[in-house]
């Protein structure tokens, strides 16, 4: 008789990592492991509204936050209007570590107008960069020296 080992996850990633993170814990999940911890950082819309609710209702992690900042833009792409969602529970920092963060009251249908839903036109691509105050892009740029 064989025995199926179970492992426990923590799942991360920013821009296009968080989509694909947000694919490979819901993966993770049905192959029968469990997602302890999911956090993605600047994620674009990954699928429809029944992928958003089926994504919450199968990845059931301790600790599950999909975190964006301030004007960052990608959170806003694909459009809603195109169809796309996000999964819930999304913690918006304002600016700074320092300046605080709003854990907003979104669903994967509707997403929370007090927090970055309400800044429609979001064009500062820094922002996209920069989380908790580290700057992805010149950590990126020193490791390619």
């Amino acid at each position: 008789m064989l025995c199926k080992i179970k492992y426990e996850f923590s799942v991360t990633g920013h821009s296009l990592g968080a989509a694909l993170a947000t694919h490979a814990a819901a993966h993770i999940t049905k192959a029968g492991h469990k997602v302890i911890e999911f956090y993605n950082f600047g994620s674009p819309r990954v699928g429809n509204a029944k992928f958003s609710q089926w994504f919450d209702n199968i990845v059931k992690a301790n600790t599950k936050a999909r975190v964006t900042h301030s004007h960052d833009p990608v959170p806003h792409l694909p459009l809603h209007d195109w169809g796309f969602n996000h999964i819930s529970h999304e913690i918006f920092y304002k600016g700074k570590k320092t300046d605080g963060y709003v854990s907003c009251s979104d669903t994967n249908v509707k997403e929370d107008s007090n927090c970055s839903d309400k800044n429609k036109m979001d064009v500062n691509v820094l922002d996209h960069c920069t989380y908790y105050d580290i700057d992805f892009t010149g950590i990126v740029m020193a490791c390619q020296l």
